[in-house]
């Protein structure tokens, strides 16, 4: 039952910012511009986390998508935590959102072996 509120939780959330980074809300868009990233990156971004949800999503009763939406957010969030504290020199406290992602995503991942 965790097991499903997790990747539930994680879906919505990355749907959520899989919309707004496809929709180009506008501080989204200048968020990308301060970590330096083309905008065309922001899109496909955006693709990414919302086909991760979708997959996380299939993966309740699918644990290969589970595990497959689990790396890709595992990659995206290392990149997030990245843009936040190198290339934006934000403090840790920027980047809490996608270490706890991280930590999930990674949590996801283990529980899929069991």
């Amino acid at each position: 039952m965790i097991s499903i509120m997790m990747k539930v939780s994680l879906a919505v959330f990355m749907l959520a910012g899989g919309i707004i980074k496809v929709s180009r809300v506008p501080f989204q868009v200048e968020h990308w511009r301060h970590y330096q990233y083309p905008l065309w990156f922001l899109t496909v971004t955006g693709i990414l986390e919302i086909a991760g949800a979708l997959a996380m999503t299939a993966g309740i009763w699918n644990r290969y998508a589970a595990i497959g939406a689990g790396v890709l957010f595992v990659v995206l969030m290392a990149g997030a935590i990245h843009a936040h504290m190198f290339r934006a020199r934000q403090s840790v406290i920027m980047a809490i959102q996608a270490m706890i992602c991280l930590i999930v995503s990674i949590m996801i991942i283990m529980g899929s072996y069991t």
